[in-house]
Parts: C-alpha cells; structure tokens; sequence
C-alpha cells in the first residue's frame, strides 16, 4: 500500500524559485558578475607597411595602437551594472506575479474545498428531506407539489456537486503545472488553514508600500539604464592612435630608423547622434511608464485596501447573525412542541447552510483583496519568503 505525500503551501510557493524564466534571471546575473563586459586598455592593435616609391629596399614599417576612449570605459561599466540591477529588480517584478498566481490558485482551492464540503453537507440534508417526505405520505404534513419540487432539487444538487468535482480535477492539473511534484500527491490545504480575518486586518492596518523594490523601482531603474546608454553613446568615439615606425634605408642615411606618429581624434559631429535619438526617445517612455505605474499602483492600493474593509464588514455582519441563531436551542424547542413538522428543522439546516456559503465566499473575496494589497505593497517578493496566507507567517 501507498501512501501519498502531502503538498505544503510552503513547497507550493517556494518552487517558484525553480521556475525557468527566474533560473534565468540568475544565470543572467551569474554571468555578468564576472564582468565580461569590460573594454580592454587598447581598442585596436594594427600591423602596418607600404613601399616608399615603389621600391623593395625601401619598405616601411609601423605599429598603431588605437587606445580605448577611457570615458566610454567607464561608461560601459556603468551602463552594464546599471543593467545587472535593472536585472534584479525585473526578476523581483516577475516573483512577484509568480508567487501571486500561486497565492490566488491556494485560495481558489481551499473556497472550493468549504464549497464542496457543503455541498455534499446540503445533498445530504436533500436525501433525508425526501425520505422524511417519503415517510409522510400518509400523514397530513405530506405536500406532493413541495415532493416532486424537491426530487428535481435532489437531481440539480447531484449535477451542481458534479460540477464542483470536474472544478477540483481543473485545478488539480492548473496546480501539478506550477509546481510538477504535487502531480499525484496529497493536497489537504482548507479554509481552516489560512490566517484569521483579525490576523489579516491587522496586516493591512499597515497601510506601508515598499517602494525599495518592484513596479516603482523596476520603471525608475529602467530610465536611469536609458541614461546610462545616452551617455555611453556619446563616449563612443575614437581618441585617435599612436604609432611607431621603422624606415631601414634611414640607417643608411645616418639618421634614426625609427619615428612616433600620433593622432587625436577631435569629434566636431557626434556620429552616433541617431542612436543618441533613439536612447532619448526610450527616456521620455520610460518616464511615461513610471509615471502610469504610479498611479496604477497607488489606485490598486487604495482599492484593495477600501475592498477588505468592505468585505470583512459584511462578514462580520454576517457572522453575527449566524451566530445569533443558536440552531441547537430551536431544534430542542421544535422537539417539544407535539405538532411540529420534523421537515422544518432540515430546512432550517438548510438556510444555514446557504449563509455559511455565502460566508464562505466573502471570505475567499477577503482573502483576494489581502494578496492584491500585498502585491501592491512589493511584500509578497520580499526576502526571507513568508507564506501570508499560514497562520504563523511560515
């Protein structure tokens, strides 16, 4: 005998880090660490000679040696670490709609967890609904109209419960997609599990968006690279050469075979002043990407917080009542009233059970907002990784 394994959120989460696109990232950032980028001292090395008139015995020889423009030096270096951290913060943007994705489809799992354990909660109630009928043909409380009503509810709950099977089989698969290890293992993961509504509230009483990483610095960093790459091209110019030259037939004049020949480059037009256009024109955009995504996420912000005070109110609301119908003492006052319809108590049961669904899925919207809060606030990414959703902040 087998038996299967757990899956734990935590396992869940943390195999985002497994993920290609964000192996890559670390590749990326491997590979720049070792500097490959660097400009050599000299640019070029060029092996010169030609034929002073034509003739054999006069043949000349040089050595150029093209120097690297420093300031392009340093502007290359500062172009590729401003790069390697653009690198970073991209793959901090990309963890976070990966770990976001993976907190909705817990969420999702456990809401339709409580949706199937009423469900079946509820058809259970139907059989024994239809069997008191059954029981009560004969009898004066027996309504063959609410019968036959209730036989076509008993087949409608049977198809709805189906439905939430083929729901459960879906994300099973949307699950063993993310993370490939939980493919034939155990998911237990429940409503139960996940933080208290007064846990969560007091997390986002907080009101704190860390503007140190994620969206906000990803599009800052993006127009300081275009910066960096301006600046770059207009280093991007030749300083000139040296030279050394050897002329043999001098000896024979007495004089020195050897000469140094210098040139200076002096840029009077910029020739890369098309690609300087292009890195400008990247600037304004990225300025006009900042300047959305600033508004988009203090508005998601200020929406999810206003969300989960909304729904927790409603919940609260909700609760209460629930709680104000003690179903135990009414079930015990039905019992000693002689004339009481046993029938009743079941459909009492019954209207409870549509308020804890109802119940049940302001606490999923709850839980949606909570995680759109904490992405907004550039803390699902944050390093150490926290489950937000355990109980003890795993």
């Amino acid at each position: 005998m087998f038996s299967h394994a757990q899956v734990s959120m935590e396992s869940f989460l943390t195999a985002v880090l497994e993920d290609p696109l964000i192996r890559s990232f670390d590749e990326q950032d491997s590979y720049l660490n070792a500097s490959p980028y660097s400009l050599a001292p000299v640019k070029e090395l060029e092996l010169r000679t030609e034929s002073n008139q034509l003739d054999g015995g006069r043949q000349e020889y040089a050595l150029r040696v093209k120097p690297s423009n420093p300031w392009e030096v340093k502007r290359n270096n500062e172009y590729f670490n401003t790069y390697q951290e653009l690198l970073s913060l991209d793959r901090q943007r990309e963890l976070k709609n990966m770990l976001k994705i993976r907190y909705e489809t817990i969420i999702e799992w456990t809401y339709l967890q409580e949706q199937k354990t009423l469900k079946e909660d509820d058809q259970k109630l139907s059989d024994a609904l239809v069997s008191m009928l059954e029981a009560q043909q004969f009898s004066s409380f027996f309504d063959a109209n609410e019968y036959a009503e209730l036989k076509i509810e008993q087949i409608e709950k049977t198809a709805s419960l189906e439905d939430l099977y083929f729901e459960e089989d879906k994300l099973i698969n949307t699950i063993a997609k993310l993370y490939p290890y939980a493919q034939n293992q155990t998911i237990s993961w429940s409503m139960d599990d996940l933080i208290s509504i007064d846990k969560l509230q007091m997390i986002t009483a907080l009101g704190e968006i860390n503007t140190g990483e994620g969206e906000i610095a990803y599009r800052e960093k993006k127009i300081a690279l275009a910066k960096s790459e301006m600046a770059l091209e207009k280093t991007n110019i030749d300083m000139g050469y040296l030279q050394a030259k050897y002329e043999q037939y001098r000896i024979e004049q007495d004089r020195s075979p050897w000469s140094i020949g210098l040139g200076v480059t002096i840029p009077i037009f910029n020739p890369n002043k098309n690609k300087i256009t292009q890195r400008k024109l990247e600037m304004i955009e990225a300025e006009g990407e900042l300047n959305e995504a600033n508004i988009l996420q203090e508005s998601g912000f200020n929406m999810a917080s206003q969300k989960i005070k909304q729904f927790i109110i409603r919940y609260r609301k909700l609760e209460k009542q629930l709680e104000s119908m003690d179903v135990d003492a009414l079930a015990k006052r039905l019992q000693e009233m002689k004339s009481s319809n046993p029938v009743v108590m079941i459909q009492l049961k019954r209207s409870m059970i549509k308020s804890e669904t109802i119940a049940a899925r302001l606490k999923k919207e709850i839980y949606l907002a909570y995680i759109d809060y904490l992405s907004y606030a550039e803390m699902l990414q944050q390093s150490p990784f926290k489950n937000y959703l355990s109980q003890e902040m795993n």
